[in-house]
This record gives C-alpha cells, sequence and structure tokens, in this order.
C-alpha cells in the first residue's frame, strides 16, 4: 500500500526470475556484509549497477537480446568476493577492513583488471556497459 505499482511489476518479474521461470534483467548479486566490510560502498554500489541495468535492459532488449541473462556480483571484501565474482559474467570485490583499496573486477570467471580510486563505481558500470555489447550482439536475420 501506498507504493508505486511499478514495484509490484518489478517484485513479480524478480520471483519469477529467481525460480528460473524468466529473465527480465541482469541478476546482481551482493553480500550482506559482515566484519570484514568497511563502509557501506558495496551496497552503495549494488544499487547503483541493480538501477543501471534496469534503466538500460529497455535498450540492450532490442539491441543485446541475451543481456537479462547476465550476472554481475557485487562484493564488499577480497575474502569472499572473488569465489562469488569468478561465477558471475562480471564480478567486483571491493577492499574490505585491513585491505588494499583495490577491486579486482571478474569477467567470465578471470581476473581481468583492478580497479582503484574515486572512479570504481563508474569504470565498473562502464566494464558491464562494454561486456554487454561485446557479448550480446544482435544476429542478422
Amino acid at each position: 500500500p501506498g507504493q508505486s505499482r511499478t514495484q509490484e511489476v518489478i517484485v513479480a518479474q524478480e520471483l519469477l526470475q529467481t525460480t528460473g521461470q524468466r529473465a527480465f534483467t541482469p541478476m546482481v548479486t551482493a553480500c550482506p556484509g559482515c566484519g570484514r566490510t568497511t563502509s557501506e560502498f558495496f551496497q552503495e554500489l549494488a544499487g547503483v549497477v541493480q538501477n543501471h541495468v534496469r534503466a538500460k535492459m529497455p535498450e540492450w532488449k532490442i539491441s543485446n537480446p541475451g543481456a537479462e541473462n547476465m550476472t554481475l556480483a557485487v562484493m564488499g571484501c577480497v575474502v569472499n568476493g572473488p569465489g562469488e565474482s569468478r561465477h558471475a559474467n562480471i564480478g567486483i570485490s571491493l577492499p574490505g577492513t585491513g585491505e588494499a583499496p583495490s577491486a579486482p573486477v571478474f569477467i567470465d570467471g578471470e581476473k581481468s583488471v583492478t580497479l582503484r580510486g574515486e572512479n570504481i563505481a563508474y569504470e565498473f558500470i562502464d566494464l558491464i556497459d562494454q561486456y554487454v555489447e561485446r557479448t550480446y550482439v544482435r544476429r542478422a536475420g
């Protein structure tokens, strides 16, 4: 009650997608956080990533079919993060408590790059967009 009807649709789509019935948008996995996480940045980044892929999905549905099946991981430390990141199409492990300020990114199970600095979120979003353009290419008729 009092919420947008759009939210009802999103929740219904998420239920169908998590039960394997149909894919609507890339799935974003994020860790719940623990004593190793130093900030809420990984949670904020997971939200930014989720909002980005939802906003891009109408375009990707036409120009990059199949992108809705992509899996993404945004993890809060480099202890458990790399394992989860390797299982996603693209995953990032942000630094946790006492860890070096770097964020390894895994693409299709392989370490691809390590992001550093204040633009990690923008760079990660850019990697996602590049991956979609490179991986989900519309085939000619």
